[in-house]
């Protein structure tokens, strides 16, 4: 089972994360979910992967803020381009208009992308139709979740103001509306969208669907041309400061650099 969610500020060495996987831990769930992350003094767009044992699986950061989230968010790099291989599926994730990267897109599929998760910020009628395309593009299963709010689930003003309105908006106005979905490989809507407020959407995924829609259309298969087009991820990270004057008295700081992905030289 995939709980699939979009919320949260965290640090992934803080409290939160912890109390995320023993979340998932307690109800034997894959939980997938859209975080605000602090590296330091620099902030990311992220989404973190947990397991039903409870455990810390891994991250993805967005790769490029779209429009005015550069003004807070930093851009993640190829190395976060990760697949998490599980007896449900083979997980993965973009964030929000990332999602509109066909090389993003496609550096997951050519891993072998089978449960593929879309948090965003979008509720519109494109959004619904970009999610169907991804799935049948891909051959796999696409959840998208997005967050019903209201203005009263903000706080209240001067704290917090909302622009563009001649007026402060009613309590009850509708902030996003949400539109989570969920689509099978043939492009299909499974479940949603949903905006009639919060709520849980569920569905039962059969793999052997990826199979059939593949057998029609593989984009890093048999429906590929290698010979005119193919794409290469540089999927180490990029670190702004390397040290290459470590002495061989520090192996620990060495080992440290090599599983950065760093040159030794």
């Amino acid at each position: 089972m995939v709980v699939f969610t979009n919320a949260l500020t965290t640090n992934h060495a803080g409290k939160e994360v912890s109390r995320l996987a023993a979340l998932a831990g307690k109800f034997k769930v894959y939980l997938v979910i859209g975080v605000v992350e602090r590296d330091g003094y620099t902030m990311y767009n992220t989404v973190l992967f947990f397991s039903p044992a409870g455990e810390y699986l891994g991250k993805h950061r967005k790769m490029v803020p779209t429009a005015l989230e550069r003004v807070i968010w930093a851009c993640g790099d190829g190395s976060t381009l990760s697949l998490y291989d599980t007896p449900i599926g083979k997980l993965g994730a973009l964030v929000c208009w990332e999602n509109k990267m066909p090389l993003a897109r496609t550096a997951l599929f050519g891993k072998g992308l089978q449960i593929y998760c879309a948090p965003t910020a979008d509720d519109s009628e494109l959004w619904q139709a970009s999610m169907s395309h991804i799935a049948h593009e891909g051959g796999c299963f696409v959840l998208s979740a997005n967050q019903f709010c209201r203005r009263n689930d903000y706080p209240p003003p001067p704290d917090y103001t909302f622009a563009g309105f001649d007026k402060e908006p009613s309590p009850e106005y509708v902030v996003c509306r949400g539109g989570s979905v969920i689509v099978s490989p043939t492009g299909t809507v499974l479940a949603g969208p949903s905006y009639d407020g919060e709520g849980l959407l569920t569905a039962d995924l059969d793999l052997g669907e990826i199979v059939r829609a593949k057998f029609d259309f593989d984009v890093v298969g048999h429906s590929s041309r290698p010979e005119v087009l193919t794409l290469v991820v540089k999927d180490q990270p990029q670190l702004p400061v390397c040290y290459a004057s470590a002495s061989e008295k520090s192996p620990g700081f060495i080992r440290h650099v090599k599983d950065q992905g760093v040159p030794d030289s």
